[in-house]
């Protein structure tokens, strides 16, 4: 890190403290203090006592205008204390899910993903053919900023996955194969791009009976099911 990067550096995270320390008082916290860390996924992680607080902030956000940490600060500090805020401040929402955002930094979070392949195309099946059947059937909009790629290495714990925030979406190489049905890959990335098309709220059910109807859409959701099943494979 050349001398003007650790400047810039300094400064955001000089911000972050003021913006933490600021909210912090109206929560009657003296001594509060503030720093990025590079998480692969978006959060922010704490430990507080009576009167102090400690943050570690995804530095996602480490060029995110004042108004934004601020808004993290007021939600995070809400939480703590249980008024239980229901959502991010409009300001912080609206950039953390702009186009822009997700153009900058997509390519941050993909060189932090260690399992992942960076091609939805597969040695056998290609994924955008997939995601391509999914939006003529009229079901998923296409969307220039969405990211699919398959895993590195077969993951049978969780085959599919995806950041809502950095539009990623990664299906394990598992289904790189003709051994499973196309309609299952398809199924499990329509799984995948729902949470996408959903977009970002952090306090909502992941798999709440509105979710299981966008995913009865798919014309063959069930057999998919049991094909899942039978597989032992899970999301």
């Amino acid at each position: 890190m050349n001398a003007n990067m650790i400047q810039h550096h300094e400064n955001y995270e000089q911000r972050l403290n003021r913006s933490f320390r600021t909210i912090g008082k109206e929560y009657d916290y003296d001594s509060v203090t503030a720093e990025f860390r590079e998480f692969r996924e978006f959060k922010v992680k704490w430990k507080r006592s009576c009167g102090w607080a400690e943050f570690e902030v995804s530095d996602y956000l480490i060029d995110s205008p004042k108004e934004v940490t601020e808004g993290l600060a007021e939600t995070i500090f809400s939480k703590i204390v249980g008024k239980n805020r229901k959502k991010c401040s409009d300001t912080m929402e609206k950039w953390i899910t702009s186009d822009d955002f997700v153009r900058r930094k997509q390519p941050i979070y993909l060189e932090r993903c260690k399992n992942i392949a960076g091609t939805a195309v597969g040695e056998i099946i290609d994924l955008n053919e997939s995601y391509q059947r999914l939006i003529d059937l009229g079901i998923i909009e296409f969307d220039e900023n969405v990211k699919i790629t398959w895993t590195k290495r077969p993951n049978v714990k969780r085959v599919g996955y995806c950041s809502v925030l950095m539009k990623v979406v990664m299906i394990s190489s598992l289904f790189d194969t003709t051994e499973i049905p196309l309609f299952v890959t398809d199924f499990v990335l329509y799984h995948e791009l729902i949470h996408v098309k959903r977009g970002f709220n952090p306090f909502e059910q992941r798999h709440g009976d509105d979710f299981s109807a966008q995913e009865d859409l798919y014309p063959m959701a069930d057999e998919a099911r049991r094909w899942l099943k039978k597989l032992r494979l899970y999301f």
